[in-house]
């Protein structure tokens, strides 16, 4: 009995299909030819794979269903053995041809990778004309790239859908909109969830209505927007923190003694340390005018390196004034007077040229002079670096 009634349904199914696929896939489906096909569009995304804020090309695979009215493809079931569903190959069928609009290697939705990919892909249809079409791929995308609060930088991602349709035959709709449940975990990307845009669907419907000759030209499209986070956690410990800790490293170099003479080699070193980190940043942000806050904190931190490595040096100079003599330049008048202010023991006295003549007579005074300049420059250089983070921290926190 079970053999009998298989075969019949087999029967039936091949009757039914002979019936469907009677029409041509060319012919739109619609009884009325001058009526436009409205397909719904869902996006489901499955994995982030990569996205490269340099190049602003997102690479992710998802998958695209598609749902429409097929009037050219109803039945009733009570001639076909009561089948309410059945499924065709997308070679024998009407299918809409849908592009993406900022797609990178190629722009057609169906990025079928075999030969078995496309012959396996069906349309679902039921016996009232409702038409089911899903579709999985890789696909590669341009996405606004924005760096500015690296490395807590978001950046906003629309995928846009749009069929080109010279006989303004098909229209678009989303309301299904994103489905996000089935997203598999990046390690460096995410999708921000609390975002105004992420599950939201912008629907943009850029034709105008067909007219009686159907001729117009028009171009239907609809948004899928979203927002990647990057994971904030790795560049932090490997590049912002180890930046912050050698930025205080610097002030070390004005507590070493003179004599032991590595000041000058410390501070190269420091200095080049910074270069190097300031590399490490620009390989992974994009060359813009579209500057990252981090890259402004670099340039300060390089800017306060070079100018630590000559305050050194003069420093040096400073010290060894007792030991050779030299002609008081500019400069060196001015870190005197600022010596001589701060270190008069007398009430009332002023700093005046002749108190100034008589404090250069002191025993060792420009090494007295160097001690008191290399804690000047230890304060001043550690209160600007505290008011630097500060900035930097209110910045990141505001965003």
């Amino acid at each position: 009995m079970f053999f009998v009634q298989s075969i019949v349904l087999n029967t039936d199914v091949e009757r039914l299909h002979e019936y469907l696929t009677n029409v041509s896939k060319h012919v739109k489906p619609r009884i009325n030819q001058l009526h436009r096909v409205n397909v719904d569009v869902m996006f489901t995304m499955n994995t982030i794979q990569d996205y490269d804020e340099i190049s602003g090309n997102l690479i992710f695979t998802s998958s695209f269903a598609f749902f429409w009215k097929d009037e050219l493809k109803m039945w009733n079931p009570l001639n076909y053995n009561g089948i309410m569903r059945t499924q065709l190959s997308i070679l024998q069928t009407w299918v809409p041809a849908l592009l993406l609009k900022n797609g990178v290697k190629q722009n057609s939705l169906y990025t079928f990778s075999n030969i078995m990919d496309i012959e396996t892909a069906v349309v679902t249809y039921d016996a009232i004309g409702n038409a089911a079409l899903i579709i999985f791929g890789q696909h590669h995308i341009t996405c606004e790239s924005d760096v500015t609060h690296f490395p807590f930088d978001e950046h906003k991602c629309t995928i846009s859908v749009y069929t080109v349709d010279m006989l303004n035959g098909m229209s678009l709709s989303s309301d299904r909109g994103i489905f996000l449940d089935s997203l598999i975990a990046n390690a460096e990307w995410t999708i921000k969830l609390n975002s105004e845009n992420t599950l939201v669907q912008n629907y943009n419907v850029l034709s105008t209505a067909s007219n009686t000759t159907g001729t117009s030209t028009t171009q239907d499209k609809i948004e899928f927007s979203f927002t990647l986070k990057r994971e904030s956690l790795f560049p932090f410990l490997n590049i912002i923190f180890p930046v912050i800790i050698l930025s205080f490293s610097h002030f070390l170099v004005f507590l070493l003694p003179v004599v032991s003479g590595e000041r000058t080699s410390f501070s190269f070193t420091l200095l080049l340390s910074v270069v190097v980190f300031m590399t490490a940043a620009s390989e992974q942000l994009p060359p813009s005018n579209n500057i990252s806050i981090f890259n402004i904190f670099l340039l300060h931190l390089f800017v306060f390196s070079i100018l630590i490595t000559a305050l050194v040096v003069f420093s040096i100079q400073l010290f060894y004034k007792d030991t050779y003599p030299t002609e008081n330049s500019g400069l060196f008048k001015v870190v005197l007077l600022v010596y001589v202010c701060f270190h008069k023991k007398r009430v009332n006295d002023r700093c005046t040229k002749n108190q100034n003549e008589k404090d250069t007579n002191e025993p060792h005074l420009w090494k007295n002079v160097a001690i008191f300049f290399d804690r000047f420059c230890l304060l001043f250089f550690f209160c600007m670096l505290l008011l630097q983070l500060i900035v930097y921290g209110t910045v990141l926190s505001n965003f």
